[in-house]
């Protein structure tokens, strides 16, 4: 007797096929909730320099935008495409909504180095106080940039030079030693234990142990293991503590007020 198959237990064509038009209806509502606040909120260029566009947010914040196969902004919302995206595809560089990059995530290659290339709307321009302030920024923050660059390899240097040896050294926390057994390798490589170097002692100490250590002492400033001194963060680190948006809410057009911007479709940026 021929066997018969239970197709109540198989997914159906229909339920994905509505699955999947229920997904991308989804997918261009967002679109089409950033577009609107795109279009409606009060932002500006600022300056573009190639595929780059600084944005003024509406709230004053400073984002970057990044026209490439797959635009980037640097505004804090995760949905691709942002308002700040859309704000340059189609007020900075006059796209029609009927473009079908407009509702996508991704540009074809030709489709970037033509709009790399188109020139600017006018009107879509932050004022010259602004553009002014901000260029002082800008020009700021490289200079500032340029010199812990070298503060970096200055102290990689120092380090190199005048950090004390480790082999036969046992790391201060654990007691084991820090220098890899001679011949003990990971794929034909010599194997690298992350250390940690005191700016003040040169003492060093292994990483993992020192977070170890960072956690004991909870919220007391943390300290070298070996002479107690303040742990002084690496140059890299540093920066990116330091590394704020640019804000020039004191510089936008009085007369030009924030757009109520409430947040339909779960968006983290408001700016």
């Amino acid at each position: 007797m021929p066997q018969t198959r239970d197709m109540s237990m198989e997914p159906s064509f229909e339920s994905n096929s509505a699955a999947a038009a229920s997904a991308e209806e989804a997918s261009t509502r967002r679109v089409a909730n950033r577009i609107i606040r795109a279009l409606q909120h009060h932002l500006r260029l600022l300056h573009r320099a190639g595929p780059e566009f600084f944005v003024l947010g509406a709230t004053g914040n400073v984002y970057t935008v990044t026209l490439a196969t797959t635009p980037a902004c640097t505004c804090p919302d995760p949905a691709a495409p942002c308002k700040h995206i859309l704000f340059v595809l189609l007020r900075v560089l006059g796209l029609s909504l009927d473009e079908a990059c407009v509702w996508r995530q991704t540009l074809r290659p030709c489709q970037v180095a033509r709009l790399v290339v188109s020139p600017t709307y006018p009107e879509v321009l932050a004022g010259p106080r602004a553009r002014e302030r901000f260029h002082q920024l800008w020009s700021a923050q490289a200079a500032a940039a340029a010199s812990r660059a070298e503060e970096k390899r200055r102290q990689e240097a120092c380090a190199a030079s005048s950090g004390r040896p480790i082999d036969g050294v046992a790391c201060p926390v654990c007691l084991e030693e820090m220098a890899p057994p001679a011949g003990e390798t990971l794929g034909g490589a010599a194997v690298a234990v992350p250390l940690l170097t005191c700016s003040t002692c040169r003492n060093s100490v292994h990483a993992e142990c020192f977070a170890r250590w960072k956690r004991v002492r909870v919220r007391r400033a943390a300290t070298c293991v070996v002479c107690r001194a303040r742990w002084r963060k690496p140059s890299r680190e540093r920066e990116q503590d330091q590394q704020q948006y640019m804000n020039l809410s004191a510089y936008m057009n009085e007369q030009n007020e924030v757009v109520d911007m409430q947040i339909e479709d779960g968006s983290l940026c408001a700016g």
